[in-house]
């Protein structure tokens, strides 16, 4: 670091918002003095030693909120996704990668944990967990699930905005493929969580994937027809 630094000055060309400057000027002195020395000290690093401290912050406060919310979040998803026969158990890792998901959308870490936050992160979970299980269905029997949507508003925007979508995605990257008789009927898509996640994450957004979650209420789920042994005639409806 220049041995100069603390003698410059900012006044022409600011570099920090004024919205956080006039939010830093209100803190109380002992905050404010934790800050300046730990951006001192920052500045005085190598770009890759910042990027690995910022990391590590991140990190660290995305466990304190995933330790903190964590009962509350595994009993509410798993009361919500029950009708959809999702049993899967969310454990401190599951609940620590969802916080970090919805962190890299948004660039941003609550102050506190208010229970409006924990609503949108509640949706943002439900809404992956729904897009996982479209994911590995097949595409009969996603053509089951929003054909017994009782509206044809509901049929479509879960068709348009989530199925075509996932649809396009497992073709694109050869994941499916056609039964031995040739006919555009697509097998079950064999990917592991990992994959499932990188692939939500790159054909939908933050705003698509909270809206699920919230529009879940409004699905019907019959798993028994849903995911009912297909037949020729099933397959030859497919495209």
């Amino acid at each position: 670091m220049s041995r100069d630094f603390a003698k410059r000055r900012l006044e022409v060309a600011q570099v920090v918002p004024e919205a956080f400057l006039a939010e830093f000027c209100q803190r109380d002195a002992g905050t404010r003095r934790f800050l300046l020395n730990a951006l001192t000290l920052f500045a005085a690093i190598s770009p890759e030693q910042q990027h690995q401290a910022i990391n590590d912050l991140i990190q660290s406060e995305i466990f304190l909120l995933a330790e903190k919310s964590l009962q509350f979040l595994q009993r509410r998803v798993k009361d919500v996704l029950y009708p959809f026969h999702i049993a899967k158990e969310l454990e401190d890792d599951d609940i620590r990668e969802y916080y970090y998901r919805y962190y890299m959308q948004t660039g941003q870490i609550p102050e506190r944990l208010t229970p409006e936050y924990l609503n949108v992160m509640l949706k943002f979970i439900v809404g992956v967990e729904l897009l996982k299980t479209l994911f590995r269905m097949s595409f009969m029997e996603q053509q089951r699930f929003f054909e017994i949507q009782g509206k044809y508003s509901t049929q479509a925007l879960l068709f348009y905005r989530y199925i075509k979508p996932i649809r396009r995605k497992l073709a694109r990257e050869r994941v499916t493929s056609r039964d031995p008789s040739g006919t555009h009927y697509y097998q079950h898509p064999k990917l592991d969580d990992a994959e499932l996640m990188d692939y939500i994450f790159d054909i939908f957004d933050l705003e698509t994937i909270v809206h699920l979650g919230e529009f879940s209420e409004k699905l019907s789920f019959e798993p028994d027809y849903i995911y009912a042994k297909e037949t020729d005639d099933d397959r030859d409806v497919i495209s």
